[in-house]
Protein backbone atom coordinates (compact mmCIF):
# COMPACT_ATOMS: atom_id res chain seq x y z
CA UNK A 1 0.00 0.00 0.00
CA UNK A 2 1.65 3.29 -1.36
CA UNK A 3 0.35 5.57 1.33
CA UNK A 4 1.09 3.53 4.27
CA UNK A 5 3.85 4.91 6.70
CA UNK A 6 4.66 4.00 10.10
CA UNK A 7 7.11 6.25 12.26
CA UNK A 8 8.49 6.85 15.70
CA UNK A 9 6.14 7.72 18.31
CA UNK A 10 3.13 6.52 16.03
CA UNK A 11 0.68 5.42 18.69
CA UNK A 12 -1.02 1.57 18.25
CA UNK A 13 -3.11 -0.77 19.25
CA UNK A 14 -2.91 -3.91 19.65
CA UNK A 15 -6.29 -6.36 19.91
CA UNK A 16 -6.67 -9.21 21.81
CA UNK A 17 -10.08 -10.48 21.68
CA UNK A 18 -11.45 -7.55 20.60
CA UNK A 19 -9.82 -5.62 23.70
CA UNK A 20 -7.21 -2.76 22.37
CA UNK A 21 -3.40 -2.12 24.33
CA UNK A 22 -1.86 0.55 23.60
CA UNK A 23 1.77 0.81 22.81
CA UNK A 24 4.19 2.92 20.71
CA UNK A 25 6.38 2.46 18.50
CA UNK A 26 9.53 3.21 19.71
CA UNK A 27 12.09 1.90 16.68
CA UNK A 28 11.75 1.22 13.26
CA UNK A 29 14.32 -1.07 11.17
CA UNK A 30 14.37 -2.40 7.73
CA UNK A 31 13.08 -5.87 8.91
CA UNK A 32 11.31 -5.44 12.21
CA UNK A 33 9.49 -2.85 14.53
CA UNK A 34 9.77 -1.96 18.08
CA UNK A 35 7.38 -1.02 20.31
CA UNK A 36 6.83 -0.53 24.13
CA UNK A 37 4.63 -3.35 26.23
CA UNK A 38 0.96 -2.45 25.08
CA UNK A 39 -1.03 -1.78 28.39
CA UNK A 40 -4.75 -1.09 29.09
CA UNK A 41 -6.05 0.68 32.30
CA UNK A 42 -3.39 -0.65 33.88
CA UNK A 43 -2.98 -4.15 32.66
CA UNK A 44 -0.36 -4.91 30.62
CA UNK A 45 -0.10 -7.64 27.31
CA UNK A 46 2.60 -9.76 27.14
CA UNK A 47 3.28 -10.89 23.85
CA UNK A 48 4.84 -14.32 22.78
CA UNK A 49 7.52 -15.00 20.37
CA UNK A 50 5.96 -16.41 16.37
CA UNK A 51 2.43 -14.59 18.00
CA UNK A 52 -0.16 -13.30 15.01
CA UNK A 53 -1.59 -9.71 16.80
CA UNK A 54 -4.00 -7.29 15.27
CA UNK A 55 -3.25 -3.79 15.16
CA UNK A 56 -5.02 -0.93 14.57
CA UNK A 57 -2.52 2.60 13.95
CA UNK A 58 -3.57 5.96 13.77
CA UNK A 59 -1.17 9.42 13.58
CA UNK A 60 -1.40 13.39 14.02
CA UNK A 61 -1.58 13.48 9.97
CA UNK A 62 -5.49 11.43 10.13
CA UNK A 63 -3.40 7.62 8.94
CA UNK A 64 -5.47 5.13 10.14
CA UNK A 65 -4.80 1.61 9.22
CA UNK A 66 -5.15 -2.27 10.57
CA UNK A 67 -2.70 -4.84 9.95
CA UNK A 68 -0.91 -7.80 11.04
CA UNK A 69 2.81 -8.76 12.65
CA UNK A 70 4.26 -11.40 14.36
CA UNK A 71 6.08 -11.25 17.33
CA UNK A 72 9.86 -11.86 17.10
CA UNK A 73 11.38 -11.28 20.12
CA UNK A 74 11.26 -9.34 23.65
CA UNK A 75 14.07 -7.26 24.90
CA UNK A 76 14.97 -5.00 27.62
CA UNK A 77 16.90 -1.48 27.06
CA UNK A 78 16.91 -0.05 30.81
CA UNK A 79 14.17 -0.02 32.20
CA UNK A 80 11.80 0.12 29.26
CA UNK A 81 10.47 -3.94 27.77
CA UNK A 82 9.85 -3.49 23.99
CA UNK A 83 8.66 -6.26 21.69
CA UNK A 84 10.19 -6.89 17.74
CA UNK A 85 7.32 -7.55 15.66
CA UNK A 86 7.74 -7.89 12.16
CA UNK A 87 6.90 -5.56 9.11
CA UNK A 88 2.99 -5.10 8.86
CA UNK A 89 0.85 -7.46 6.34
CA UNK A 90 -2.41 -7.61 5.61
CA UNK A 91 -2.39 -3.64 5.46
CA UNK A 92 -6.53 -1.92 5.22
CA UNK A 93 -6.86 1.28 5.04
CA UNK A 94 -9.57 2.75 8.02
CA UNK A 95 -11.08 5.99 6.83
CA UNK A 96 -9.44 9.48 7.93
CA UNK A 97 -10.37 9.69 11.71
CA UNK A 98 -12.52 12.66 11.32
CA UNK A 99 -14.64 11.61 8.61
CA UNK A 100 -14.87 8.00 10.37
CA UNK A 101 -18.48 7.56 11.41
CA UNK A 102 -20.16 4.44 13.10
CA UNK A 103 -23.87 4.23 12.53
CA UNK A 104 -24.86 3.52 16.44
CA UNK A 105 -28.62 4.58 18.19
CA UNK A 106 -28.44 6.42 21.50
CA UNK A 107 -30.35 8.38 23.68
CA UNK A 108 -28.26 11.66 23.67
CA UNK A 109 -29.48 14.93 25.86
CA UNK A 110 -29.35 18.78 24.41
CA UNK A 111 -29.79 22.33 25.05
CA UNK A 112 -29.92 25.34 21.93
CA UNK A 113 -27.84 27.74 23.78
CA UNK A 114 -28.15 30.55 19.67
CA UNK A 115 -27.03 33.61 21.41
CA UNK A 116 -26.95 32.84 25.34
CA UNK A 117 -23.84 33.79 27.14
CA UNK A 118 -22.44 30.81 28.87
CA UNK A 119 -22.43 31.74 31.79
CA UNK A 120 -26.03 31.01 31.80
CA UNK A 121 -25.98 27.66 29.74
CA UNK A 122 -26.84 26.09 33.18
CA UNK A 123 -30.50 27.74 33.37
CA UNK A 124 -31.12 26.35 29.86
CA UNK A 125 -32.59 22.67 30.30
CA UNK A 126 -31.84 19.64 28.37
CA UNK A 127 -33.59 17.93 25.87
CA UNK A 128 -34.02 14.57 25.13
CA UNK A 129 -32.88 13.92 21.37
CA UNK A 130 -31.54 10.63 19.48
CA UNK A 131 -27.89 9.99 18.40
CA UNK A 132 -27.58 7.93 14.94
CA UNK A 133 -24.08 8.05 14.09
CA UNK A 134 -21.22 9.79 15.73
CA UNK A 135 -17.48 11.11 14.16
CA UNK A 136 -14.59 12.21 15.60
CA UNK A 137 -15.66 15.94 13.73
CA UNK A 138 -19.37 15.39 14.96
CA UNK A 139 -22.83 13.61 15.03
CA UNK A 140 -25.92 13.00 13.55
CA UNK A 141 -28.78 13.89 15.83
CA UNK A 142 -33.18 13.67 15.33
CA UNK A 143 -34.55 15.90 17.87
CA UNK A 144 -38.17 17.47 17.63
CA UNK A 145 -36.85 21.03 17.97
CA UNK A 146 -37.21 23.67 14.59
CA UNK A 147 -33.48 24.02 14.12
CA UNK A 148 -31.91 26.89 12.23
CA UNK A 149 -28.38 26.75 9.92
CA UNK A 150 -27.30 29.56 12.32
CA UNK A 151 -27.95 27.61 16.00
CA UNK A 152 -25.60 26.75 18.10
CA UNK A 153 -26.08 23.47 20.90
CA UNK A 154 -24.77 22.24 23.60
CA UNK A 155 -24.55 18.16 23.50
CA UNK A 156 -24.33 16.19 26.69
CA UNK A 157 -22.10 13.70 25.48
CA UNK A 158 -22.72 10.03 27.45
CA UNK A 159 -19.80 7.57 26.08
CA UNK A 160 -18.71 4.52 27.53
CA UNK A 161 -15.61 5.82 28.94
CA UNK A 162 -16.19 9.18 27.59
CA UNK A 163 -18.33 12.31 29.20
CA UNK A 164 -18.39 15.91 27.91
CA UNK A 165 -20.50 18.64 26.83
CA UNK A 166 -19.44 20.18 23.54
CA UNK A 167 -20.69 22.69 21.73
CA UNK A 168 -21.87 22.36 18.12
CA UNK A 169 -23.41 24.24 14.88
CA UNK A 170 -25.47 23.01 12.48
CA UNK A 171 -23.57 21.40 9.44
CA UNK A 172 -27.31 20.30 7.97
CA UNK A 173 -30.25 19.95 8.81
CA UNK A 174 -33.53 18.20 7.52
CA UNK A 175 -36.87 17.24 7.88
CA UNK A 176 -38.11 13.56 8.33
CA UNK A 177 -41.32 11.69 7.28
CA UNK A 178 -41.93 11.94 11.43
CA UNK A 179 -42.16 15.99 11.26
CA UNK A 180 -38.76 16.01 13.22
CA UNK A 181 -35.37 17.26 12.07
CA UNK A 182 -32.20 15.30 11.09
CA UNK A 183 -29.18 17.47 11.77
CA UNK A 184 -25.68 17.05 10.80
CA UNK A 185 -23.74 18.64 13.62
CA UNK A 186 -20.40 19.78 14.27
CA UNK A 187 -18.23 19.45 17.31
CA UNK A 188 -16.69 23.61 17.71
CA UNK A 189 -14.27 23.92 20.04
CA UNK A 190 -13.26 20.61 21.02
CA UNK A 191 -9.64 19.90 22.92
CA UNK A 192 -7.48 17.08 21.01
CA UNK A 193 -7.32 15.10 24.22
CA UNK A 194 -11.70 14.70 23.83
CA UNK A 195 -10.84 14.25 20.00
CA UNK A 196 -8.71 10.85 20.92
CA UNK A 197 -11.21 9.64 23.52
CA UNK A 198 -13.96 9.68 20.98
CA UNK A 199 -11.78 7.86 18.33
CA UNK A 200 -11.32 5.29 20.87
CA UNK A 201 -14.56 5.10 21.59
CA UNK A 202 -15.71 4.83 17.59
CA UNK A 203 -13.00 1.84 17.36
CA UNK A 204 -14.35 0.18 20.09
CA UNK A 205 -17.79 0.08 18.65
CA UNK A 206 -17.10 -0.64 15.29
CA UNK A 207 -14.86 -3.91 17.14
CA UNK A 208 -17.63 -4.89 18.71
CA UNK A 209 -20.07 -4.35 16.07
CA UNK A 210 -17.97 -6.47 13.53
CA UNK A 211 -17.70 -9.61 16.58
CA UNK A 212 -21.18 -9.81 16.49
CA UNK A 213 -21.86 -10.71 12.50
Amino acid sequence: MNDFNLEINDRIEVLVNEKPYKALIIDIQDEFLRINIPVNDGEYLMLHSGEKVEINSYSEEDRCYNFYSEVISRGKEGNIIYFKISIPYNIKKIQRRNFFRVGLVNPIEYKIITNINEADFDNVPYKEGLMVDLSAGGLKIKIKDDIKKDDLLLINMKLSKFKAELKCDIVRSEDTPDKEKLCGLRFIDIIPTQTEKIIEELFEIVRKQRSKL
